[in-house]
């Protein structure tokens, strides 16, 4: 088919019009490979829409790459959306890979620095995020020597004090929680125990608010004795253990 014109049609690609009627947009890219501009004319059109559509493919990925670094394994899952076969797809993470625009280093470094700016996640939550997005351990470990123990005792004294702002829990409830919160978010026990030994809390007002509540909900139920036991140990649920 003989080329006609060439008419823009958004950035990098043309409407390719031919001598039969027909038109077709095609990348810039696509035109310089086939020559299309030299010869003027198209001998093998559907080779042109295969290595066509693959760029288009490519320039999605291009756009999707665009707003954040992405891993191997998110740009699999995202060409996935438009049904490619595993050639495709392979020559796609190839051609971005040859383009130094899939890093691992670069991802890495680029995922910690954020979780250590938005968020208090610890270095073991990071570290499985990474494993699950497909990263090996060792180069994982690497970078995570970021985390070195002065940042980790800041970001967990950092939780406690911002936690213990809205605390309405004794000091044993309060100091449970914290550990378990604290675990969930990445951070050894020891690291934990480290900086919780140093944490006290007044809670004589709400121990005795408490013993209050409960005397007041027992005292017509039971009496004496046995209401103080029932009060010490409802107390000792709570966390009072003196």
């Amino acid at each position: 088919m003989k080329i006609i014109k060439y008419v823009k049609s958004g950035k990098n690609k043309y409407r390719v019009y031919f001598d039969n009627g027909k038109n077709l947009v095609l990348y810039e890219d696509v035109i310089l490979k086939f020559e299309l501009l030299l010869k003027g004319e198209v001998k093998d059109l559907s080779s042109v829409i295969s290595y066509n559509n693959k760029y288009e493919l490519y320039d999605k990925v291009l756009g999707y790459i665009s707003k954040k670094l992405r891993c191997e394994k998110e740009i699999t899952k995202y060409l996935e959306r438009f049904d490619v076969d595993n050639d495709t797809k392979e020559e796609i993470i190839n051609k971005l890979k040859g383009n130094g625009l899939l890093n691992n280093n670069l991802y890495i470094k680029s995922f910690i620095h954020d979780k250590v700016c938005l968020s208090l996640d610890g270095p073991l939550k990071i570290k499985n995020e990474l494993l699950r997005l497909g990263f090996k351990e060792e180069e994982i470990e690497i970078e995570l020597e970021v985390f070195d123990k002065e940042l980790i005792r800041e970001r967990i004294k950092k939780y406690i004090n911002k936690q213990l702002k809205s605390n309405n829990k004794s000091l044993y409830i309060f100091k449970n929680k914290m550990v378990l919160s604290l675990v969930n978010l990445g951070y050894k026990r020891e690291d934990i125990y480290s900086e919780l030994d140093s944490v006290s809390i007044d809670d004589s007002s709400l121990k005795e608010k408490e013993e209050k509540k409960i005397r007041e909900k027992y005292q017509n139920k039971y009496q004496g004795y046995e209401l103080e036991m029932i009060i010490k140990k409802k107390m000792y649920e709570k966390g009072f253990r003196d």
